[in-house]
């Protein structure tokens, strides 16, 4: 039987993903296709097997650069989750043999330096979607793409749940959006953000039925990055994705003496320093180079005393 149905028809229903995350996993049960030459089966399900493709994944390279430790470490965590779903029910592979647990070697995640959007960076990135021409689910580009940036960047939420986000769970009045938990990462709680008055007045502008998203996408998911790639571009930004917003309001609020750990909703203030607070922004205080006395580089007068 095949992974990818066993996975869309059985493991991503049961575990209620995201289409973001079914997507992720689909381009793991690619690759791992790419180095079986063939689509990947119960009976690929083999630890010898799930190593060497591991190897290989981290040492080929995919558009001239070779991946980050952190993708081959998501093609392991992703396959390893639906290897052990396999196992607990008990599938079988071949001529009646059960699916075993993986025991695969363990591989750590990679801790990068968080880095975000600067203020300036998002001042030109909306000011350029200023210019955007066309329309996106109905609506006037450039008035989709102002407005959904800024409210990224004032609420510090996850694109999912902006993208859920409809009218009824706006109130312009009041200044609020309220995003609903079955909408948010963990689909734990609901959360209230204040927004300014000048994005409040441009909601206003294009403000339609309660029900109604107010940022209908209307094209392929995986766009949605792509085009914010191209107006970062355009705007002369480093593209940092739709998590730079969130990063960059995070740090910002941590910096003016805010908790990031409770505006970004984290039960853990140390999620929040790995993976949110870009330390350009975020100033912990006098580095070494600043406290460590200078170096004298001037020679002697008498070099052989």
């Amino acid at each position: 039987m095949r992974l990818r149905e066993i996975f869309l028809d059985r493991y991503a229903p049961l575990h209620d993903l995201t289409d973001r995350t079914i997507e992720l996993y689909g381009h793991t049960l690619d690759r791992f296709a790419e180095f079986l030459g063939h689509e990947p089966e119960l009976a690929d399900l083999d630890d010898l097997v799930v190593s060497r493709f591991l190897r290989w994944r981290a040492k080929t390279p995919r558009n001239g650069r070779l991946p980050a430790a952190n993708s081959v470490l998501k093609d392991r965590t992703q396959l390893s989750a639906l290897w052990s779903f396999c196992a607990k029910k008990r599938m079988t592979a071949t001529e009646g043999k059960m699916v075993e647990f993986p025991a695969l070697a363990r591989m750590r995640a990679v801790e990068r330096i968080p880095r975000a959007y600067s203020h300036s960076d998002i001042e030109k990135i909306v000011r350029r979607a200023k210019r955007r021409y066309g329309r996106v689910g109905g609506l006037p580009a450039p008035w989709w793409w102002m407005t959904i940036c800024m409210t990224a960047w004032t609420t510090a939420e996850r694109l999912g749940a902006i993208l859920a986000l409809r009218w009824g769970e706006v109130d312009l009045d009041r200044r609020t959006i309220v995003f609903l938990g079955q909408n948010r990462k963990g689909h734990t709680r609901d959360i209230q953000r204040a927004i300014t008055p000048q994005l409040a007045e441009m909601l206003r502008i294009y403000r339609r039925g309660d029900n109604d998203l107010v940022w209908p996408w209307d094209r392929q998911m995986q766009s949605i990055w792509t085009s914010l790639h191209n107006l970062c571009n355009q705007a002369g930004v480093q593209y940092r994705g739709f998590h730079g917003f969130r990063k960059a309001s995070a740090s910002y609020f941590e910096a003016a003496g805010g908790s990031a750990t409770a505006l970004l909703d984290h039960d853990r203030p140390a999620t929040t320093k790995r993976s949110y607070l870009d330390p350009d922004i975020v100033n912990g205080g006098p580095s070494a180079a600043d406290l460590l006395p200078p170096l004298d580089l001037d020679e002697p007068e008498n070099p052989a005393a």
